[in-house]
């Protein structure tokens, strides 16, 4: 059995029948679609940078019995409260040869123009780490913070 289907008006059978939206219809659709692209955008390309806001003041390295221990203070400057901060210390040779790393993950909130004190502490690999000379970077490594 084929079905058929037959035109109301004149009575003629409809071999091929096709909807198309007009340009009216297309038109609503773009702002809809506009307004649910925007908070995807904001997630993914729009995000603030930690870099600029976040910065790392009094990073200080203690050398305990067999431990080494940084203690700082992050400085929020910008105007977002940041949370999921990694905390990461490295440090390198005189002659710029890396030794090591240890980062820490802070649980806490950074408000806006606010800070947070933060500690690290490490088992040296090496003697090297607790020389004087031996350069240290504290840095932020990465932080998240609410889109909206």
């Amino acid at each position: 059995m084929k079905t058929t289907m037959k035109c109301s008006n004149c009575g003629a059978e409809v071999s091929n029948l096709t909807m198309v939206h007009g340009k009216k219809q297309w038109l609503w659709m773009l702002p809809i679609m506009l307004f649910s692209f925007y908070p995807i955008m904001r997630m993914s390309f729009l995000k603030p940078d930690h870099t600029e806001h976040l910065a790392i003041k009094d990073a200080v390295r203690v050398n305990a019995d067999r431990d080494l221990r940084i203690t700082g203070r992050i400085e929020n400057s910008g105007n977002k409260t940041w949370s999921g901060i990694t905390v990461e210390a490295e440090f390198y040779a005189p002659d710029g040869r890396f030794l090591d790393e240890e980062s820490v993950y802070l649980r806490s909130e950074v408000s806006p123009k606010g800070s947070e004190n933060f500690s690290i502490s490490m088992r040296p690999s090496s003697e090297a780490l607790r020389a004087p000379e031996t350069k240290m970077i504290v840095k932020v490594s990465s932080a998240r913070t609410d889109p909206f």
